[in-house]
């Protein structure tokens, strides 16, 4: 988060390779792509397919409440990040419905208010 340069990626991945528990495959997806994305220097596309990976592995697993919902925010916020705000914001409303369904209104109420500052 501190836009690291010396991240071993490598480690990075062997880890999530080495997971045995389905319960984990989403979420650890989720992560390696938020590191991608706040590595200095542009992995937005392989962040991009890490975080497919994370929905996919998240509903497959039936994981469809919190890390779902976490995968569309950060889904959402890469978009931002390549400047498609629609896309964004479709992601976002996808991760406000999960949360809305969770019955996490904290949660709703913290993305509601990240997509009115990006307006």
């Amino acid at each position: 988060m501190n836009k690291e340069k010396d991240i071993d990626l490598e480690s990075v991945y062997k880890c999530e390779d080495e997971n045995t528990m389905k319960l984990y495959d989403g979420m650890l997806a989720r992560y390696i792509s938020e590191i991608l994305l706040n590595i200095e220097g542009g992995y937005i596309s392989e962040a991009e397919d890490w975080i497919k990976r994370a929905i996919e592995r998240d509903t497959q697993n039936g994981m469809m409440c919190w890390h779902l919902a976490k995968d569309y925010v950060l889904y959402g916020e890469l978009f931002e990040r390549k400047g498609d705000h629609s896309k964004s914001e479709e992601n976002l409303n996808k991760a406000i419905e999960i949360f809305k369904g969770c019955g996490a209104d904290g949660w709703v109420e913290k993305v509601e208010e990240a997509m009115v500052s990006l307006s």
